[in-house]
């Protein structure tokens, strides 16, 4: 049964990422984010093929460098890909990652349950935790918070440690295990995680004080385990993340933007097939990106499980995960409440925990995935507890017509339930992905490419920043023969605190300025801060490749260094004389 399982989830994210398989190396989702990604994909194991540091480099923002570890840089699926990788490409390996992420995610939520459901609840749970909105949206780029079997995996132990008597320090050896395996990936669900398996932990404490106070010193043995393993295992990356070079400080995103709105959870967007004109014009006034916003449920499923948390209250799953289900939705909502899109004065939980060290970068908006896993959960239970008095129905019937009890899930209870489900269901369809085109000039995968001096810097255009990460895919397919100024990573201000590459010097402000068609190449020219800019960077080749304002960045490159460029295989290259 979990082999059929696994392959329908399987089956089912192969048609969602329909697109990326029509063409595996040629398209991305999520664009920018993409790119990031699948340069990390190849760059673990190029460093550590070639005995390089892989956390801290100055192949990109060259000279000075990034610390990789503040960019979820997935350097354990860069492992894991490298053979696809070495292969195909990294974009290949990517969309593999994507593609297998929600399948994963939902599989572990299905085995997961099956301590406790038969398996057609717990694989409909598994279904809306994997392939929920959620994680729909953030397939959107965002690998790191689409891997997500930690928190079912955090589940099983703590289920291990306070209701089956495991032998806790063997069960919290292997939590560890899991817990550097995720901080690899992400570090955000780590801890995120680790905040709702606690007020989880709580609440269940509360229910049942006697069970908690008899295995209270287990539980204590577990962690205790667990984070000796993880901190033996992880201490080196995370020194060289919070002590090391290029380290940045404080929080990386802006507070009170990437949050629920109070009509999330009932307005479709429109990564959603069924997401009617009203909807979407009140899911349009939601602050932040639109990925982000993945808190949707529908009233179908909201109102189902609400009947469901009311009428089985008493159970034991249903009585811890009805109320970490308000908990996760409340800390969605960030520490304002927003309305309609407009943020009020009304303060909120999150408001106490966005200052807390690690905890300060999460996005409370992507509390959306423990909510949907609690939903699911709670529906699951509902389901199959339906399914039983249906059973039991059935049997008492034909015990009274023959003396004899029937056997099996009665037909009328299984088609009204499967049609209850599709009800569930149905309004959080995804609509198909969009997919961002790709294509690598070929100077970056031919001999041309050895024309740059392996491992000098080569001034990349169009010039890499959040939005054009162009050169940042071309660098990882020329297998990162040089380094690049510029790039779509985390790296401190002149602060300390964290930046996306500010455009910090006049040469790449005027590059990307030039790019955008602010500038126009002869005003640069005349500014003797560009070509001084230009002469301490001091770049072994500049290559302009394909982009709309090419020509303009020609001239601007052709004025810099006095010489025309040579075409090369889909590139302008320019190799300047020291």
């Amino acid at each position: 049964m979990s082999l059929a399982v696994l392959a329908g989830y399987l089956a089912l994210a192969l048609a969602v990422f329909r697109a990326a398989w029509a063409d595996p190396g040629g398209v991305l989702y999520g664009a920018s984010d993409s790119a990031l990604f699948a340069w990390y994909l190849g760059w673990i194991p190029h460093a550590l093929g070639e005995g390089l540091d892989p956390f801290v480099t100055s192949h990109l923002n060259a000279p000075t460098g990034s610390n990789l570890l503040w960019s979820t840089p997935v350097p354990l699926l860069g492992l894991l890909t490298a053979p696809v990788t070495a292969l195909f490409g990294p974009v290949v390996s990517l969309n593999l990652l994507l593609t297998l992420a929600p399948a994963l995610s939902a599989f572990a939520l299905f085995r997961a349950l099956l301590r406790w459901l038969p398996a057609q609840p717990a694989a409909f749970a598994g279904l809306l935790y994997g392939f929920g909105p959620y994680m729909i949206g953030e397939s959107y780029g965002h690998l790191h918070l689409t891997f997500a079997v930690f928190p079912p995996l955090l589940l099983i132990a703590l289920d291990d440690l306070l209701t089956r008597a495991r032998p806790p320090l063997r069960t919290g050896a292997l939590l560890g295990l899991a817990v550097a395996a995720q901080a690899m990936i992400s570090e955000e669900i780590l801890a995120t995680s680790a905040l709702i398996g606690g007020i989880g932990v709580v609440i269940a404490g509360l229910g049942h004080r006697d069970l908690v106070r008899a295995r209270a010193g287990a539980l204590g043995q577990g962690l205790l385990s667990c984070g000796t393993v993880a901190g033996l295992l992880l201490a080196w990356p995370l020194s060289v993340q919070f002590f090391g070079d290029q380290r940045v400080h404080g929080n990386i995103q802006p507070h009170n933007v990437a949050v629920s709105d109070l009509l999330t959870f009932v307005t479709p967007t429109p990564a959603q097939l069924m997401a009617p004109d009203a909807g979407l014009r009140h899911s349009a006034r939601f602050t932040g990106n639109a990925v982000e916003v993945t808190g949707y449920l529908g009233i179908p499923l909201i109102l189902g499980a609400a009947v469901i948390a009311v009428r089985l209250r008493r159970d034991p799953l249903v009585s811890l995960f009805a109320p970490l289900a308000v908990v996760a939705a409340v800390l969605s909502l960030g520490s304002r409440l927003h309305v309609d899109g407009r943020t009020t004065r009304v303060r909120l939980p999150w408001l106490a925990l966005e200052n807390l060290p690690v905890i300060n970068s999460a996005l409370p908006s992507r509390f959306a995935l423990y909510l949907m896993m609690a939903v699911g959960i709670i529906v699951a239970v509902g389901l199959h507890r339906a399914a039983l008095r249906g059973t039991r129905t059935a049997r008492h019937r034909a015990g009274c017509r023959s003396g004899r009890g029937g056997r099996g899930v009665p037909f009328a209870t299984c088609a009204g339930l499967a049609v209850a489900a599709a009800v569930m269901v149905v309004p959080l369809l995804p609509r198909a992905h969009v997919t961002t085109p790709t294509a690598t000039p070929a100077f970056f995968t031919g001999d041309a490419v050895r024309a740059i001096p392996a491992g000098s810097t080569a001034l990349v255009l169009p010039y890499p920043y959040p939005t054009r990460t162009e050169a940042m895919l071309w660098q990882a397919d020329a297998d990162y023969r040089f380094r690049i100024p510029g790039c779509y990573c985390t790296i401190p201000g002149p602060d300390g605190r964290a930046v996306f590459n500010a455009w910090t010097d006049p040469l790449n402000s005027a590059l990307v300025a030039v790019e955008q068609g602010r500038l126009d190449a002869d005003t640069a020219l005349a500014d003797p801060a560009v070509r001084g800019a230009f002469e301490q960077l001091a770049p072994a080749a500049i290559v302009l490749g394909p982009t709309p304002r090419r020509a303009e960045l020609s001239r601007l490159m052709t004025g810099i260094t006095g010489t025309a460029p040579t075409d090369v295989d889909g590139v302008e290259l320019w190799l300047p004389r020291r």
